[in-house]
């Protein structure tokens, strides 16, 4: 009997130990993680950081840089939680969105949100221009991001911040941010000595155009002074690309 009970006590604690390990596994392979999310740098301040949330509900925060929580922290997100999440996800129809949502703005995080919906994991990518299921996505991840009661599993490692992104110039596309109330078809017509044409509008809430003009008519310091001096313009801004440096 006392030989029956040692048994039985060793196999609960192996038990226990392999839920534990389990929901506390920081490095994930992709058939463990259910859902993930992961914010790029911008120019300015913004959050840098990854979250991941295994099958068993364990999630894992990765500050990076600009975010109250540098360093690997860890916990147990609630069950309603997780089914909340769950839902969000399963009704978003989450396999018809392209992998990458292109974006002309390099001034922007980028936005990468994961989803293993049971059978396969897939990740999409973007800034700015994004459906609303999607968005719903990453504000439902970034509220568990932003939630308390993380607890610190490992130190923030070392990460030399100061090496940036090489920052290169597209002399022929600028942003611009037009005073309030000023038409912009109207006043791309106004500009028609420098063969100005509106690309796209960066974001519905934003006042921003990305346009680009006719190298030929004017230099690109030229027309960009040109802009400025402009009354309908608030700012202008040559457009910018990035290129990630090795650390």
């Amino acid at each position: 009997m006392k030989l029956y009970i040692s048994f039985f006590t060793i196999a609960i604690s192996l038990l226990a130990f392999s839920c534990k390990s389990t929901k506390q596994k920081v490095n994930l392979n992709k058939d463990e993680i259910r859902f993930s999310l992961e914010k790029g740098a911008c120019f300015g301040k913004c959050p840098i950081y990854s979250l991941t949330i295994n099958q068993a509900g364990y999630a894992t925060f990765e500050g990076k840089a600009h975010t109250d929580k540098l360093g690997i922290y860890g916990k147990q997100i609630s069950d309603d939680h997780f089914k909340s999440l769950e839902k969000t996800f399963a009704s978003s129809n989450f396999e018809s969105f392209p992998e990458k949502f292109a974006s002309q703005i390099a001034d922007l995080p980028t936005n990468t949100i994961g989803y293993h919906n049971g059978e396969v994991y897939r990740e999409i990518s973007g800034k700015e221009d994004r459906p609303e299921p999607v968005l719903q996505m990453q504000f439902s991840l970034e509220k568990i991001a932003d939630s308390g009661n993380w607890k610190l599993l490992q130190s923030a490692k070392e990460i030399d911040f100061t090496k940036k992104p090489e920052v290169v110039n597209i002399y022929n596309e600028v942003i611009i941010e037009p005073i309030p109330g000023t038409l912009i078809a109207k006043w791309i017509e106004s500009m028609d000595k420098y063969g100005v044409r509106l690309m796209k509008k960066i974001a519905p809430t934003l006042n921003l155009y990305l346009i680009t003009y006719d190298t030929n008519a004017v230099t690109h310091d030229d027309f960009l002074n040109a802009l400025k001096r402009d009354e309908n313009i608030k700012s202008a801004e040559f457009n910018k690309k990035t290129s990630k440096r090795g650390r």
